[in-house]
C-alpha cells in the first residue's frame, strides 16, 4: 500500500500530461485509458483503509467518553474497529496485478518516465498558425458594424499614447475575433496611416523577450494573440512601444475578459457579441452550399434553419456545420455556481492550496469559476442571471474530452463501455420507472449519480426499487442527487455501503428524516436538504461526519430542533441556519462559538429560547468574518416583562461582523433596537435590511446614515405612528436606496422629512417605492421623488394619491383596493409624464381615471403610455377620450400624443362601463383583451391599417350580442369566449363569423339555447373549437373538414348530440374531445385517417360503432379516454402513453391483454368505477409510472399497502393516486 501512495500521484502526473498533449498513437491511448481506469480504482481502494483508520479513531474517541455518542457510533459503524477484510485484500492484489501488466506494457512502448510519445504541442501550434494576415475569406457577413467602429478608433489621431493606443476585441472562442482583426488589417484604408504593420501569435508560454524580437524582426508575420494575464509581463512587453510613433496603435484579440481589461480598462475594451439574426443563415448556407439561401435547394431549408438555431448565433459553429446538413447538438442547461464547486469539490478537482497558499476549496473554486467565465468557456444565462450556461460546442466538446468515464442515461454504450463509466446524468421523466435504472447494474465503478434540474413544472415520482435496490448498491459514489424527487422515506440502512460519498443533494424532496446511518459517512462534505418542507429532524449521527463542510436546510420549516451533535463538525463552512432549542441535548446559542468559519447566509431561529443573555454574548456573532446574511427570528412577540428585557439583552450582543450584506430582523419583542443596528462605521456593505412583525417597537431606527443601503423593507410595525426626522439621520439620508417596501403599519399616520432635503431630495436614488396596508397614512409624502421608477399603492387611504410629490420619472404605476378613489387626482396626474404601464384593479368606486375635464390639458395626461390594465372596477362608467383616433388621424384630444404610444390594453370586470369613446383605437395597439364587461354594448374600431397585428380577445360581454352590437365588430377578433350565452348568441355567432375572418379560437361554456353552430369555412384559421354544457347542442357544422388550421375540437357536457356527420373533421386535427356525450352514437368511419391525433376522448359506444377496429392506425395518437363501457377486445395502438378509463358504471375487472403492446404507457387514469374490483394478475407494462384512481371505492387503499393484495403487483410504479390526492408509495420487500 505504501508503494502505491507513492505510485498513485505518478500516475495522476502521466495522465495530466497526456490530457495536455495529444497523443499521437492509438495504442498509447488505449493504454492510458486502461491506467486511467487503474488510478480510479486504487483510489478507492485506498480511501477503504483511511475510512476503516477513521473508524477506528472514532470508535476510540468514544470509549474514552461514555456516554450517548458511544452507543450511536457503536449502532453505526457496528461497534467495529478495523478487522482483517480478506476480500479488500484481493482486490489489493488484483489491482497490483493490473498494474504491473499495464506498466510493462508502458515500458515496451517507452512511456516510463513520462517518456510519452505526444505529439510536440508548440511545433504543432506553430506549424498551423500561417501567416493569416494574407488570407482572405471569399465572404465575412455580419461583422460589418464591427469592423467600422474598430477601424474609427484606429484611425483617430491623437489621443492619449499611454493609454488610447491598445484596442482589445475579446469574446468566447469561435466568434470571429482572428476574422475581424484579419479584415481590419488588410483593409485599404489603414495604408499610408502606419509605416508598418505586424501580425503575431502569442501562446501561453509568455515569453517577453522573445516576443519583442518576433514583432521588431517579423513585421510581416499574421496574428497577435495575448493570453497572459500577469500584468507585469504585459508591462514589461509594452514599455519598447510607449515610445513608438504618435497614432499607433495595437489590435488584441483574447478569449480572456481579464486580459482585454489589464491592457486597457473596462471602457476600452471591444466586446465582440455573437452575430445578429439576419447573418447566421446567409454565413450558414455560404459554407454549405455555397448560395446565402436555400432558394436551389428548397427541400434543405426546414432542417438548415432548425440547424442554424441550435448554433445560437456563433460564427465558428455556423462555419463548422454548414457542409453537414445533419448532427445533434446538446441543448443550453442552466446551472448554478455554488453548486458547481461544490461538486468539483466532491470529485477531488479542487487541491488544498492554490500558487503555494493554503486556501478554502470554496475560495479555489470561485477563482476556477471565474477563469473559465472569463474565457467564455461559461456564459451567464440570458434569462436568469444566478446561471450559467456553456455552449452547445463547449459541451460536446467537453463529452468527447471525458470520454468512456461519463455517460447519459439516453446513451446507447456496450457493456465493456459501461463498466469504465464513472459519472451519469440524466433528465428525469416526471414518472421514473425502475426499468430506466436497470444500467446502473452494469456501473459497478459509478462516483456520480445526477439527475438534471429545471426540465419539469411539477417534482417527478421515482421508484421506490430505484431507492431501495439499485443505489444503495453504488458503494463507490461520491456524488449523489435525488433533488426535487418526491421521495417521502429513506430505508434505514441507505447510506451503509455508500462510505465514499462525498455530496448529497435531497433538496425539495419529501423526505420526513434523515437515517441514522449517514453517520457512516465519513468523508461526507456537502450535505444539502433545501426547500425539504416535511423534513422534522436530523439524526444525532450528524456529529460523526467530520469532513463535512456544507449543511444547507434553508426552507426546512417543519424543523423544529437540532442535535447539539452537530457541534462537532468543526470544518463547517455553510450553516444555512441554526434552530435555537430549550432542551438538553438540543443547539444552544452559545454553539456558535464553534463555528467561526461560517460563510454566507445564517439564520438565527426560534431566539425566544435562549434564557441565559451569556448564550448571546459567547457566540461570538461579531467574530464571524465570512457571514454576508444574517436572519436573527424570534417566533413570538408576545412577551413581556423580564422576558422582553432578556429580548433586547439577547439582540444586543448578537452583533455581526462588518462584512454583512444583508440583515433581517424578524418577531423582535422589544421596544427599541440596539444601537448597532443602525452604526455606518459598522455597516459600510450593508445593502438590504428588512424588519418585519417587530409589533412593539415605536420609532424606526436612523436607518438614512447606511449609506450602502439599497434595499428596506419595514412590514407588521403596528406601533409605528409616525415616520420622522430619526428615521433619516444627520444629513445625506439613504444616499443608495433603490427600493424601499412598507407594509402592514395599521396605526401609521405621518411621514415627515428633513427639510434640508428638500432641494436634492431624501430619497435621491429610489427607484421603487410601495405602500401596501397602510390605511390611516394621510399626511405629506416625501416631495422630491424625482428618480423614482415603480410605485405601487395597495389598501391605503385615497387621500395618499394626493399627498405624492413629484413623479416625473414613473414608469410603472399598479393602484389595488383603495376604496373611496372615484378618480386619479388632477395633483397626482399631472406629472405622469414618463409613465408607461397604469395597472388600477378592485377600486371599486373608480368612475373614470382622470378629474373631470383633466384629461383636455395635454400636462396631465400619460403620453408615454403603453399598457393600461382595468381591473374590478364595477362602477367604472368612462375611459378617456384621448385614448381614440378620430377618423382624421387626430386624438380625441387635440393636444393628447397618447395614441401614438398604446400597445396593450386589458379590461376586465368593469360592469359599469357601456361603451368606449368615439374614434378608433390607436396603431400602436398590439393587444386588446375585454371581459366580463356586463353592459359594454360596443367594441372599438380598430384601424384598418392594424387588423393584422392586433389580437382582439373577447369575453362575457352579454350586451354585445344584440344586432347592433355586432356590427361593429372588429376585423382583428382572434378569441371569442362566453359563458354567459343567451338567446341572441346564435344569430350573433353567425354575424360574427361573416365579419371576424380572422378569428382563431371560439369557447362557448353554458349556453342554454345554443343548438348548432352555423358553418365555419369563412375563418379558415380557426385553431380552437370549444363546446361545453349546452345542453340542446345538436351538431357540429358541415365543411368542417374544410377547416385545414383547426387542431383542437371539443364536446364536452352535450347530452343533445347523438352523431358527428361525415365530413365535419379536418384533417390536421390534433385534439379529439367527446367527454360525457351519453348520447354519441356514431362518429365518421373516416376517423382513422386523422394520422395528426394525438389525443382522444369519447363514449366507447361511438368508438366501438365507427372505427374501434381502426384505432391501431392512429400512430400518433399518445391520450386515449374511454367512457361508459370498455369494448371487449378492443387492439390499442402502441404509442400510446396515457389510457383513461372513465365512467364505466357496471366494469368490475380489467380485461384481460388490454395492456398487450402498449410498452410506452406512462400513465393510466380509472375514475368513476363503482365495482371496479379487479386489477390485471399479468400485470402492467414495465413503462407504467403512474396509477390515477378516483372514486373507485372497492379499490382501498390497503390494497396498495405492504400486506395489501396489489402491493406486489404494483412494486414498480413509482405513484399511485388514490382519491384525495394522497399519494401512496408502494413499499418495497
Amino acid at each position: 500500500m505504501e508503494h502505491w501512495k507513492i505510485l498513485l500521484p505518478k500516475i495522476t502526473a502521466v495522465l495530466q500530461h497526456a490530457e495536455e498533449n495529444p497523443v499521437a498513437n492509438q495504442f498509447v491511448k488505449l493504454h492510458l485509458d486502461d491506467l486511467k481506469d487503474l488510478a480510479y480504482d486504487m483510489e478507492d481502494i485506498l480511501e477503504e483503509f483511511v475510512i476503516d483508520a477513521k473508524r477506528s479513531k472514532l470508535s476510540a474517541e468514544s470509549e474514552a467518553k461514555p456516554n450517548k455518542l458511544q452507543k450511536i457510533i457503536s449502532s453505526v459503524f457496528f461497534g467495529s474497529r478495523a478487522k482483517p477484510n480478506p476480500k479488500l485484500d484481493s482486490m489489493v492484489n488484483d489491482l497490483s496485478v493490473r498494474l504491473q501488466k499495464i506498466h510493462d506494457g508502458m515500458r515496451s512502448l517507452d512511456l516510463a518516465n513520462l517518456n510519452l510519445k505526444l505529439e510536440d504541442e508548440s511545433h504543432k501550434v506553430a506549424a498551423k498558425r500561417l501567416p493569416e494576415s494574407s488570407l482572405l475569406e471569399d465572404i465575412v457577413l455580419g461583422r460589418d458594424s464591427d469592423k467600422e467602429d474598430i477601424l474609427q478608433r484606429l484611425l483617430e489621431d491623437g489621443g492619449n499614447l499611454k493609454q488610447d493606443f491598445v484596442i482589445p476585441i475579446v469574446g468566447m472562442g469561435g466568434l470571429g475575433k482572428t476574422t475581424l482583426a484579419r479584415l481590419i488589417y488588410n483593409d485599404k484604408r489603414l495604408e499610408g496611416k502606419f509605416d508598418f504593420k505586424a501580425w503575431v501569435c502569442v501562446s501561453d508560454e509568455f515569453d517577453v523577450a522573445q516576443i519583442t524580437r518576433t514583432i521588431l524582426e517579423h513585421v510581416t508575420r499574421t496574428r497577435y494573440d495575448i493570453w497572459n494575464k500577469e500584468y507585469g509581463q504585459w508591462d514589461v512587453l509594452k514599455r519598447p512601444f510607449m515610445s513608438g510613433a504618435p497614432g499607433s496603435k495595437i489590435i488584441v484579440t483574447t478569449r480572456n475578459n481579464d486580459v482585454g481589461t489589464m491592457m486597457r480598462g473596462d471602457d476600452g475594451v471591444y466586446n465582440l457579441e455573437l452575430l445578429q439574426d439576419d447573418a447566421c443563415l446567409p454565413l450558414f448556407t455560404q459554407h454549405a452550399l455555397g448560395k446565402e439561401n436555400f432558394d436551389a435547394h428548397p427541400n434543405l431549408q426546414d432542417v438548415g434553419e432548425k440547424l442554424v438555431k441550435r448554433c445560437k448565433r456563433l460564427p465558428l459553429a455556423l462555419k463548422t456545420l454548414g457542409g453537414v446538413l445533419r448532427g445533434k447538438l446538446h441543448p443550453d442547461y442552466e446551472f448554478d455556481k455554488k453548486e458547481l464547486v461544490l461538486l468539483w469539490m466532491a470529485e477531488g478537482l479542487l487541491p488544498q492550496q492554490s500558487h503555494g497558499k493554503k486556501q478554502m476549496p470554496k475560495e479555489i473554486g470561485d477563482q476556477y469559476f471565474q477563469d473559465l467565465l472569463s474565457r467564455s468557456l461559461f456564459q451567464q444565462s440570458s434569462g436568469d442571471e444566478s446561471q450559467f450556461v456553456m455552449h452547445d460546442l463547449i459541451n460536446d466538446l467537453a463529452i468527447d474530452v471525458a470520454g468512456e468515464i461519463y455517460c447519459n442515461l439516453g446513451d446507447s454504450m456496450g457493456d465493456e463501455k459501461l463498466e469504465k463509466a464513472r459519472h451519469v446524468s440524466f433528465i428525469p421523466h416526471y414518472h421514473e420507472i425502475s426499468e430506466r435504472f436497470m444500467v446502473l447494474k452494469k456501473l459497478k465503478h459509478l462516483r456520480t449519480f445526477l439527475p438534471l434540474q429545471g426540465f419539469h413544472h411539477y417534482p417527478p415520482f421515482l421508484s421506490n426499487i430505484v431507492v431501495h435496490h439499485f443505489l444503495p448498491t453504488l458503494n463507490h459514489l461520491r456524488v449523489l442527487s435525488l433533488c426535487n424527487y418526491r421521495i417521502s422515506k429513506l430505508p434505514a440502512d441507505f447510506f451503509g455501503n455508500l462510505k465514499h460519498i462525498r455530496y448529497i443533494n435531497f433538496s425539495g424532496t419529501h423526505i420526513k428524516c434523515i437515517p441514522e446511518s449517514v453517520g457512516s459517512l465519513l468523508f461526507l462534505q456537502t450535505l444539502l436538504l433545501h426547500g425539504c418542507h416535511k423534513l422534522t429532524e436530523l439524526p444525532a449521527t450528524i456529529g460523526n461526519l467530520i469532513d463535512l463542510h456544507n449543511l444547507d436546510i434553508t426552507d426546512t420549516e417543519s424543523l423544529k430542533a437540532m442535535p447539539s451533535e452537530i457541534c462537532n463538525l468543526k470544518n463547517l463552512v455553510t450553516l444555512s441556519k441554526v434552530i435555537v432549542g430549550e432542551a438538553s441535548g438540543l443547539m444552544r446559542l452559545s454553539d456558535l462559538k464553534n463555528f467561526l468559519q461560517l460563510q454566507g447566509t445564517l439564520s438565527l431561529l426560534d431566539l425566544q429560547n435562549v434564557l441565559d443573555v451569556q448564550d448571546a454574548k459567547k457566540a461570538n456573532l461579531d467574530k464571524i468574518h465570512g457571514l454576508e446574511e444574517l436572519v436573527l427570528e424570534w417566533t413570538t412577540s408576545d412577551n413581556d416583562g423580564d422576558e422582553l428585557v432578556l429580548e433586547m439583552q439577547v439582540l444586543s450582543w448578537l452583533k455581526p461582523h462588518s462584512n454583512l450584506k444583508s440583515l433581517k430582523i424578524s418577531c423582535y419583542g422589544g421596544y427599541s433596537f440596539p444601537n448597532w443596528v443602525c452604526d455606518p462605521s459598522l455597516f459600510s456593505n450593508l445593502s438590504y435590511m428588512e424588519f418585519t412583525n417587530c409589533e412593539r417597537c415605536t420609532l424606526l431606527p436612523s436607518l438614512g446614515q447606511l449609506f450602502a443601503l439599497k434595499k428596506l423593507i419595514i412590514t407588521g410595525m403596528k406601533a409605528i405612528k409616525a415616520v420622522g426626522l430619526e428615521f433619516y439621520g444627520q444629513h445625506e439620508p439613504f444616499r443608495s436606496l433603490e427600493e424601499l417596501v412598507f407594509q402592514d403599519m395599521t396605526n401609521w399616520k405621518e411621514w415627515t422629512s428633513p427639510a434640508e432635503s428638500a432641494s436634492t431630495g431624501e430619497f435621491p436614488c429610489l427607484l421603487k417605492l410601495v405602500i401596501e396596508d397602510c390605511p390611516e397614512l394621510v399626511g405629506q409624502l416625501p416631495g422630491n421623488l424625482s428618480s423614482l421608477k415603480e410605485l405601487h399603492v395597495r389598501r391605503c387611504n385615497e387621500m395618499l394619491l394626493n399627498s405624492m410629490g413629484d413623479l416625473t420619472s414613473l414608469v410603472n404605476l399598479r393602484i389595488e383596493k383603495i376604496s373611496k378613489l372615484t378618480c386619479l387626482p388632477k395633483s397626482f396626474t399631472q406629472s405622469l409624464i414618463a409613465l408607461e404601464t397604469l395597472n388600477i384593479t378592485c377600486c371599486h368606486d373608480l368612475t373614470s381615471l382622470w378629474e373631470e375635464r383633466a384629461e383636455i390639458e395635454q400636462s396631465l395626461l400619460p403620453f408615454n403610455l403603453k399598457h393600461l390594465s382595468l381591473m374590478q372596477c364595477t362602477h367604472l362608467e368612462s375611459l378617456p377620450n384621448a385614448m381614440m383616433v378620430q377618423m382624421d388621424g387626430s386624438s380625441s384630444s387635440d393636444t393628447s400624443m397618447l395614441t401614438l404610444r398604446l400597445e396593450k390594453l386589458e379590461i376586465s370586470g368593469c360592469h359599469s362601463l357601456n361603451s368606449f369613446p368615439r374614434g378608433k383605437l390607436p396603431s400602436t395597439l398590439t393587444y386588446l383583451k375585454i371581459e366580463d364587461c356586463d353592459c359594454l354594448e360596443s367594441l372599438p374600431e380598430a384601424d384598418g391599417d392594424n387588423d393584422s397585428k392586433l389580437y382582439l380577445e373577447i369575453k362575457n360581454l352579454p350586451c354585445l350580442y344584440s344586432s347592433e352590437g355586432c356590427h361593429q365588430l372588429p376585423v382583428c377578433l382572434k378569441k371569442f369566449t362566453t359563458d354567459k350565452g343567451g338567446e341572441l348568441l346564435e344569430s350573433f355567432l353567425e354575424r360574427m363569423l361573416q365579419h371576424c375572418m380572422g378569428l382563431q379560437c371560439i369557447e362557448i361554456t353554458n349556453c342554454k339555447t345554443l343548438k348548432s353552430l352555423p358553418i365555419l369555412d369563412c375563418v379558415s384559421s380557426l385553431v380552437k373549437l370549444w363546446i361545453e354544457q349546452c345542453e340542446v347542442f345538436e351538431s357540429l357544422p358541415n365543411m368542417m373538414n374544410q377547416l385545414k388550421s383547426l387542431q383542437t375540437l371539443s364536446l364536452v357536457d352535450c347530452p343533445g348530440i347523438e352523431f358527428i356527420p361525415d365530413g365535419s373533421l379536418p384533417p390536421n386535427l390534433i385534439n379529439l374531445y367527446l367527454i360525457r356525450c351519453k348520447n354519441l352514437k356514431r362518429v365518421p368511419n373516416t376517423m382513422y385517417q386523422l394520422t395528426s391525433l394525438q389525443s382522444l376522448s369519447m363514449p366507447s359506444e361511438a368508438l366501438t360503432m365507427g372505427f374501434g377496429r381502426d384505432l391501431q392506425n392512429l400512430t400518433s395518437l399518445q391520450y386515449l379516454i374511454i367512457e361508459q363501457k370498455l369494448p371487449l377486445n378492443i387492439v390499442l395502438p402502441s404509442s400510446l402513453t396515457t389510457l383513461g378509463i372513465y365512467c364505466q358504471e357496471n366494469l368490475e375487472s380489467i380485461p384481460k391483454g388490454l395492456f398487450q403492446n402498449l410498452n410506452s404507457l406512462n400513465c393510466l387514469e380509472i375514475t368513476d368505477c363503482p365495482k371496479l374490483q379487479f386489477l390485471p394478475r399479468e400485470g402492467f407494462p414495465p413503462s407504467l409510472g403512474l396509477i390515477s384512481m378516483f372514486s373507485c371505492p372497492l379499490l382501498e387503499r390497503q390494497r396498495f399497502k405492504e400486506t395489501g393484495d396489489y402491493c406486489t403487483l404494483t412494486r414498480t410504479i413509482p405513484c399511485i393516486w388514490i382519491d384525495d390526492d394522497q399519494v401512496i408509495r408502494p413499499s418495497v420487500n
